[in-house]
C-alpha cells in the first residue's frame, strides 16, 4: 500500500532533483534527508531504490502517534497584510504513521536508514551524494545555532561532486529582530554568502512577498511564510 505524509505531497523540484542525480550516478547514489520528519521528501527516493537516511528528533515523526489537526470547513486563501490575525479553528486529534510506519506498510525499509539525532550537535561524520533540508533550520530546536553555522553543517556531510539542496525560511520583515530571529530567518541573499568556491551554485530563488498558508497540523492557523531555494554542487 502506497501511505501519505501529513504535509503533502512533495513539491517538483524533489524530483529534478533526483532525476539529476540519476542522471550522473543511475540508482547508485547516497542520499540524506535532515529532519526527515514523517518522510514526505524520504519516501520517493526509498521508492526508487536509493539508498537513503533520514535524521529527525521528532518521536511522533519517527515512530508516530497523535497530532491535533485543525477542522477547517471552508478553506479562505487571504492576502497578506501586516499584524494579520487568524481566526482560532477547533481542533481534533488524529493518529498518524511516522516514517517508521511508512517504510515497513510499503516495504521500503532495506533501502533507508533512520536515525534518531540531533542533527546539528552531532553531526554524522559520514559523506552523502545528496543532501535535502526542507524547512527545517528554523526550528526552534536548531535556535543555539547560527544560520552560518548549520549551512556549513549540511555542507559538512556533502562528498565531492555531490549536491546540497536547502529549502530555508525567510524573514518576511528583516528589521523585525523579534519575531524573525537571525538565528532562524536568512535575510535577503544572505545563504550565498555561506558558500565558498569550493561550490557551484547551480539555482537560487528567493520569495520577494509572503505567501499563505492555510492552517495545518503543527501551525494551527492561518499564516503567511517567505521562501527561499539553493541548489548547489560542490566542487572541491
Amino acid at each position: 500500500m502506497k501511505t501519505k505524509s501529513i504535509w503533502g505531497k512533495p513539491p517538483t523540484r524533489l524530483y529534478k532533483l533526483i532525476n539529476l542525480a540519476k542522471e550522473k550516478w543511475g540508482t547508485n547514489f547516497s542520499a540524506c534527508i535532515v529532519g526527515c520528519s514523517d518522510g514526505k521528501f524520504l519516501m520517493p527516493f526509498a521508492r526508487k531504490k536509493i539508498k537513503v537516511t533520514g535524521y529527525d528528533i521528532d518521536d511522533i515523526a519517527l515512530y508516530g502517534g497523535y497530532k491535533d489537526f485543525p477542522i477547517v470547513y471552508k478553506k479562505v486563501k487571504y492576502d497578506y497584510k501586516p499584524n494579520f490575525v487568524s481566526k482560532i479553528y477547533k481542533l481534533e486529534s488524529k493518529r498518524v504513521y511516522g516514517i517508521i510506519d511508512r517504510l515497513e506498510k510499503e516495504n521500503l525499509t532495506k533501502y533507508a536508514t533512520i536515525e534518531k539525532r540531533d542533527f546539528y550537535r552531532n553531526v554524522p561524520d559520514k559523506k552523502y551524494n545528496v543532501v535535502f533540508t526542507s524547512c527545517s533550520l528554523h526550528y526552534s530546536a536548531n535556535k543555539d545555532f547560527s544560520l552560518k553555522d548549520k549551512t556549513i553543517k549540511l555542507q559538512d556531510i556533502v562528498s565531492k561532486d555531490g549536491y546540497l539542496y536547502i529549502d530555508y525560511m525567510m524573514a518576511i520583515d528583516e528589521k523585525d529582530e523579534i519575531n524573525f530571529p537571525r538565528e532562524k530567518f536568512y535575510r535577503k541573499n544572505e545563504i550565498i554568502n555561506y558558500f565558498n568556491s569550493d561550490w557551484e551554485i547551480i539555482s537560487f530563488r528567493e520569495n520577494h512577498s509572503p505567501s499563505f498558508e492555510g492552517a495545518h497540523v503543527d501551525c494551527t492557523k492561518d499564516h503567511f511564510h517567505r521562501f527561499g531555494y539553493l541548489l548547489a554542487r560542490r566542487i572541491k
